[in-house]
């Protein structure tokens, strides 16, 4: 697994994921979410957040340069995290109002809930970087005499390695919240911030997964 924190996309989502309940905590959250760069309208849904988010991370990479496949992974992995995680607190898509939406996306700006939004970007984002490099070499061991002797044997493997990498990801969850609480409250994060954040978050990550594989076998 690949240390990318000082990849600009990962920075950038990292950073939007710490921001955007900060901002929804706001009475003008619209106005908030455009000092952020996403462009909004004034009463946002959440799939125009999320939407916007990944707009943002597009156009700041489109500035600063430095695109590459992970970058990408971690864009899409921002998107999907705080759409999943905030949409826990919603009753459905069809009664998720704005203002229910800034509600539930300003409750991802606490310990706990900004915990769960962090392990549960830092596992998508390690499960997307194992399969990059898997996905090459393990189409090649399905049939009678492979490692894989269908394709449900296949599938059954991708749903292992999602399940390892959730449950390795419980590390992420010890002390992300505690992080994002200290420095929201000590000068605020920045991009600089969210980078070494990262930069922690993987090197545990990293050393979770490779115990788990000396252990396990």
């Amino acid at each position: 697994m690949i240390d990318a924190s000082n990849d600009p996309a990962v920075k950038h989502s990292v950073c939007l994921l710490t921001q955007i309940p900060i901002a929804a905590k706001q009475e003008d959250f619209a106005f908030e979410l455009r000092k952020l760069g996403l462009n909004v309208s004034d009463r946002p849904s959440l799939i125009q957040v999320v939407s916007a988010m990944t707009e943002a991370v597009d156009r700041h990479v489109g500035r600063v340069g430095g695109r590459t496949d992970l970058g990408e992974m971690a864009q899409l992995s921002a998107a999907e995290s705080l759409n999943a995680v905030a949409r826990r607190e919603l009753p459905d898509l069809f009664g998720a109002t704005p203002d229910k939406a800034k509600a539930a996306l300003g409750g991802l700006g606490t310990v706990k809930q900004f915990a769960a939004l962090a392990r549960d970007f830092f596992a998508r984002l390690s499960r997307r970087q194992l399969s990059y490099f898997l996905s090459r070499e393990l189409s090649q061991h399905v049939g009678v005499n492979s490692r894989f002797h269908t394709i449900r044997d296949h599938r059954d493997f991708e749903s292992a390695l999602d399940l390892h990498c959730r449950e390795a990801s419980r590390i992420i969850k010890e002390f992300s919240g505690e992080w994002f609480s200290k420095h929201t409250h000590e000068g605020g994060i920045n991009e600089a911030k969210a980078g070494r954040f990262a930069h922690v978050a993987f090197k545990k990550l990293r050393e979770e997964l490779r115990h788990r594989r000396d252990t396990h076998g």
